[in-house]
């Protein structure tokens, strides 16, 4: 983990390459840590050497939550989540339920990425306290106001520093990747909606949960995020128009990742989960639109 300075307050402990991702740490008058999920040991070792007052959890994905049970057994710090996620990242049933992981072949994926690779074991912690869109945290010199973001899952947030006029943009998809929609939480609709809603916001730096570098311009982010839904829903429009296909058949073209046959398992078997769910989103979308037209399992042009 590196720890990259930003402001005189503020800093990205960089660890972006899932299944972990970074976390944003604020040294103000009350110390906040926004996403503990930059490896259970790391966090281990980083409370045994730093304050926190706070812990800002973005959204309960997996990768961002896996730390929360620690820092609440190791700290005295209060634990915020997103009003729309109290209580499911205290429970690894009710994650796996509002993420959409079922089947054998997936949990038996998960149970090696998320339970052994993360230790993430979905442990009952203390009190758990709730933010909103709009909610500001004073920190002293740095407010901190939350900002609701829904798409990449139905409870995501991004955080906005007003004084320093930085954004940190969490899982909004500014990243090299492009947008990420890939579980059951997720809207592709919402998604599209909160990206022209970020462009109204006057933002001079941006950081992101999976990319370790600052953006200066994130409106051009925003638009190559349009330009790969756009890329992606045309691939699929292509695909059934020379015959009509489901989903999983579509998915074996990997139009969203590329590369699921040069991976391993259990990570291909995640990845194919994710391309599938990425697809549906598209062809929902298509569907009501009247672009395509579905008659049982299988999609085709209009």
């Amino acid at each position: 983990m590196r720890k990259i300075q930003i402001t005189k307050q503020i800093s990205l402990l960089e660890q972006h390459k899932f299944p972990y991702c970074n976390s944003l740490l604020i040294e103000d008058d009350i110390v906040v840590l926004i996403d503990a999920g930059f490896g259970n040991e790391l966090i281990k070792k980083f409370l045994a050497e730093n304050r926190i007052d706070i812990l800002i959890t973005s959204h309960v994905h997996p990768d961002h939550v896996a730390g929360n049970s620690i820092v609440s057994n190791l700290s005295s710090a209060k634990i915020f989540v997103p009003k729309q996620d109290m209580g499911v990242s205290q429970s690894l049933e009710k994650l796996k339920k509002k993420i959409g992981i079922k089947g054998e072949s997936v949990e038996n994926a998960w149970d090696i990425i998320i339970k052994n690779t993360i230790n993430f074991q979905g442990d009952t912690y203390g009190h758990e306290n709730s933010y909103h869109d709009g909610y500001v945290f004073d920190l002293g010199k740095v407010k901190l106001r939350a900002i609701y973001a829904p798409g990449h899952s139905d409870g995501h947030y991004c955080f906005f520093a007003e004084n320093e006029n930085l954004l940190f943009a969490s899982d909004l998809g500014i990243d090299s990747f492009g947008p990420w929609y890939g579980y059951l939480d997720s809207n592709l609709n919402d998604y599209m909606n909160t990206l022209e809603s970020i462009k109204n916001i006057n933002i001079e730096k941006s950081l992101s949960s999976h990319f370790d570098n600052i953006i200066y311009d994130i409106n051009i982010c925003l638009d190559r995020c349009f330009k790969i839904i756009s890329k992606r829903e045309d691939k699929i429009i292509k695909l059934i128009q020379k015959e009509s296909m489901s989903t999983i058949e579509l998915a074996k073209n990997q139009i969203i990742y590329g590369n699921i046959e040069r991976l391993k398992w259990p990570m291909n078997e995640f990845v194919l989960f994710f391309e599938q769910n990425m697809i549906e989103q598209h062809l929902n979308l298509l569907l009501n639109s009247g672009k395509i037209k579905q008659e049982n399992k299988n999609y085709f042009s209009a």
